[in-house]
């Protein structure tokens, strides 16, 4: 039979209050580790199922690309005309468009870095002074990183519109950019159309997940 607190000795009381913080450290301990379990269950099981779709997908890619490649050869075959050797074919009927394309990779040599860092000190010298706001929209539209870096793909992108501008030392420095370029490998893609039955437009069907 519990005895009521205002009966309890001193030491009764304290027994008492040590007992409940241990119960409510205990029930906070409990919920705790409850918590970082389920934590870690849902952790692994959204990480498996990603796997299992990224293996998924990896197939379907490389089933669907081995497959329209095949069709795409024996339309020539059929036709008794040479296989053109193209980096992209379509192949569709009323309701569905693939195509298929393969684009070279690139990479840039170490130099690449002494020329990035030359354009864009020319372009602070030539635009920071005559419109701050223009050359840190340029400034921040080139940026790749936090670090202040430029984008080597997105200036030899702009080698036309440097061009242009007819400036001869910013071009000279476009044009040692551009040299530093290098062929990497090569890699194919494939996209999926279907046709609108009311606007008669191709609709991409994306599987990339900020899409979705």
């Amino acid at each position: 039979m519990n005895k009521p607190a205002s009966e309890m000795s001193v030491d009764e009381l304290l027994a008492l209050a040590n007992q409940k913080q241990e119960a409510e450290l205990k029930q906070a301990k409990q919920r705790k580790d409850a918590y970082f379990a389920d934590k870690n269950n849902f952790l692994n099981d959204v990480v498996s199922k990603y796997q299992e779709v990224q293996d998924i997908l990896k197939s379907l890619k490389k089933e669907a690309i081995t497959h329209a490649e095949n069709f795409n050869r024996l339309m020539y075959e059929i036709e008794n005309k040479a296989v053109k050797d193209a980096k992209s074919f379509k192949l569709e009927n009323e309701t569905v468009r693939l195509m298929v394309e393969e684009k070279e990779l690139f990479s840039f040599t170490d130099e690449a870095i002494v020329h990035i860092n030359s354009i864009r000190d020319i372009f602070r010298k030539k635009f920071e002074g005559r419109n701050k706001a223009f050359y840190n929209l340029l400034d921040g539209i080139l940026m790749k990183n936090s670090k202040g870096e430029y984008d080597p793909k997105l200036l030899t992108k702009a080698r036309k519109q440097v061009k242009e501008i007819g400036d001869e030392e910013l071009i000279s420095e476009f044009d040692k950019l551009t040299d530093c370029q290098k062929v990497v490998g090569s890699a194919k893609y494939i996209r999926v159309y279907t046709k609108d039955a009311e606007t008669k437009k191709w609709n991409d069907i994306t599987l990339n997940f900020s899409s979705l």
